[in-house]
């Protein structure tokens, strides 16, 4: 193992050691156990089931503090590759953050969250998502990102397409024999995780943020001829099981908006449900039209996200960007500044300095103010911001 692998710190008002380092595979179990203990009830699954991929000590990514030889703290790291259109982002995920309550108070997190940083633009990735917004990682360099809508749809509603709306139009649940099409189906998204075909139907099992709100998955397509339309993977409660308020939601989607909004129509009545929450990302415009006669509320992308490397998440964009706005994308470039921030390059000149919350702004917020002059606003206008993937889908950590 490396040096910077592991370091060690004094635990806080006594003189034990506690390491940090990466967890090996025959200590992944009291991992588990810590995480079930803090975020798990007797009517939830494992984490380990939920989230196998934060759990897998072949990815060599999550990190325990140590005494001795017993796990007091950890945090699941996931490797990810989000793609937008040509460009593909190297993404950590970070989630099951937990400590023992023995030791809270004791900045065991704090110091774990410098190494967790570190390790991500050692291994070079260019992005940290984060499934929360503790104080700990907002005072860290994360900040909310992105914008969208949520929609409230009920079954009531005479605005929501059945399919009898649309001839040639089949709505049933995904079977076995529906892998490669639901796969193609996927794969044609703006903005999206890369999922294998394997890979999409383990997301599929884990169940990680509906087994959060004590629901399950339920996956239903719009087929015309042989091919998935649309397709909806909707959490959505468990029989004979208290959701404890929880309303029903769409965890991931992909197709066309119009046969998607059957198949809503037809999970609602099906189900049996009152209502259903559909998160919308801003660029997902044709559905955004579809749905926009529903009741509604902004919202933002979920968790928030840290720049671990501008100048190579800005790199890794360029294939985007070269298409979107070939001259634009040409006369930018980035560095990182001294005290954190970015410096913004046009035609190889400083042109301003951004502060982390404002560059994550430009990268993903439409309603983004950015003070700077305005030659370089003309150009920034016409390349951010950038769709993302709602990082509170089958992907979640």
């Amino acid at each position: 193992m490396k040096s910077d692998d592991k370091r060690a710190i004094r635990s806080q008002g006594g003189n034990s050691m506690i390491e940090i380092r990466k967890v090996n595979t025959n200590e992944m179990e009291q991992a588990v156990r810590l995480s079930d203990e803090t975020f798990r009830d007797a009517e939830q699954v494992s984490m380990l089931k939920a989230f196998p991929a934060a759990f897998d000590a072949r990815l060599k990514q999550s990190l325990g503090a140590f005494e001795g030889q017993e796990l007091v703290a950890f945090m699941g790291l996931v490797p990810s590759v989000i793609r937008i259109e040509a460009a593909k982002l190297s993404v950590l995920s970070l989630g099951s953050v937990c400590t023992h309550p023995n030791y809270r108070g004791m900045e065991i997190a704090s110091n774990m969250l410098h190494e967790v940083l570190a390790q991500a633009d050692r291994i070079g990735s260019s992005m940290l998502l984060v499934s929360g917004d503790r104080s700990l990682y907002m005072r860290n360099g994360c900040h909310y990102f992105g914008r969208g809508t949520r929609f409230i749809l009920s079954a009531s509603h005479e605005k929501l397409p059945s399919s009898s709306a649309s001839p040639g139009i089949a709505i049933r649940r995904i079977g076995s024999e529906d892998w490669f099409r639901l796969h193609d189906t996927a794969s044609k998204r703006t903005a999206r995780y890369e999922q294998g075909v394997t890979e999409l139907a383990g997301l599929i099992d884990s169940e990680a943020i509906a087994s959060c709100c004590h629901m399950q998955h339920a996956v239903f397509a719009a087929f015309e001829s042989d091919c998935i339309a649309a397709y909806a993977v909707i959490a959505v409660p468990k029989q004979e099981a208290d959701v404890k308020g929880e309303t029903p939601f769409v965890v991931e989607w992909g197709g066309n908006a119009e046969a998607l909004a059957s198949v809503l129509h037809h999970v609602l009545r099906e189900q049996k449900l009152d209502c259903l929450e559909v998160p919308v990302m801003w660029y997902e415009t044709k559905l955004l039209s579809v749905l926009a006669e529903f009741p509604n509320k902004k919202m933002r992308n979920h968790g928030t996200v840290h720049i671990v490397n501008p100048e190579r998440l800005y790199s890794e964009l360029l294939p985007y960007l070269s298409e979107k706005a070939p001259a634009a994308a040409s006369r930018l470039s980035l560095r990182r500044s001294s005290d954190g921030g970015v410096i913004l390059m046009m035609d190889g000149e400083e042109t301003a300095i951004l502060n982390g919350e404002e560059l994550v702004a430009l990268l993903f917020d439409p309603e983004a103010e950015i003070n700077v002059p305005k030659p370089l606003e003309d150009l920034l206008g016409k390349l951010f911001p950038v769709p993302f993937p709602h990082a509170g889908g089958l992907n979640f950590v």
